[in-house]
Order: C-alpha cells, then structure tokens, then sequence
C-alpha cells in the first residue's frame, strides 16, 4: 500500500479527525473512502442528476469498463 504525505491547512486537519472519528475510522482510511468515491464513484452524483434531471426512469448503474485498445489513427 502506497503512503502519501498531503500538506493541508491545520482548520482542515481538525475537520478531518473530526469526521473520521465520527465515522469510527482512521484518518487514513476516511481520507481514501473520500478520494475513492471521488475517482471511482458508484453512483450518479447529484450534479449530473440535476443536470440531466429530464431523465425518465431509473439511471443506469456505473460499471467500471475495461480499457479498450484501439488502431491508432494518423
């Protein structure tokens, strides 16, 4: 597992602990759930639902897609 140093402002590191022990976990697996749902959401977020709120019926379910390889074009 990788380790990472962030440099943050010290108001955020309070807000930080503050949630993580809420939540009953490390700080360091709070931050990766955030980061986590960030890269890798699993569902549609509430901008995109507003955005495309004309949608009738349900979203379709995100689903990781492998990557493709495609012909190179010049």
């Amino acid at each position: 597992m990788a380790q990472l140093n962030l440099y943050i402002p010290d108001e955020l590191e309070e807000k930080i602990r503050e949630k993580a022990q809420k939540e009953g976990k490390s700080i360091s697996a709070f931050v990766a759930d955030l980061v986590n749902e960030n890269i890798s959401p699993t569902e549609w977020t509430k901008d995109f639902v507003a955005t495309f709120g004309a949608w009738e019926g349900e979203f379709p379910e995100i689903i990781a897609l492998p990557m493709e390889k495609r012909e190179r074009i010049e």
